[in-house]
């Protein structure tokens, strides 16, 4: 069975990244899940982050859980996902904005520093 890429984003997030960017809920929730089935499309969740440790010079993974990973990103990885998925640049400022008040909701407000929260719901 495969899980909704929607599992490990919480509504709150939604909300908040929404009223704070004034954007639609709707709007959130429709980027992250385009995000996410292109990272399943792609190699799949599991060998891109084994691609991503392995070709990082730091390990992105800040945790693993049975649902998701919880990963800081090289900033160069941001602009490939908007380029694949035509996203404008507020777009691409939403999406990232959601999966790092995921990130920070849900392992403690870990800092990424000046790399790029992502959140990758596993399959």
């Amino acid at each position: 069975m495969t899980r909704d890429p929607l599992a490990p984003f919480d509504d709150r997030v939604f909300d908040a990244v929404a009223e704070e960017y004034d954007a639609s809920t709707t709007t959130l929730r429709d980027l992250v899940r385009r995000q996410q089935e292109l990272v399943r499309r792609l190699p799949g969740v599991d060998d891109i982050v084994y691609e991503w440790r392995r070709g990082f010079p730091n390990d992105p993974v800040v945790e693993r859980r049975e649902e998701a990973y919880y990963l800081s990103v090289a900033d160069t990885v941001w602009p490939e996902f908007a380029t694949a998925l035509s996203l404008d640049d507020r777009e691409a400022t939403l999406l990232r904005a959601v999966h790092r008040r995921q990130l920070e909701a849900s392992v403690g407000g870990r800092p990424t520093g000046e790399r790029g929260a992502m959140v990758l719901t596993r399959e």
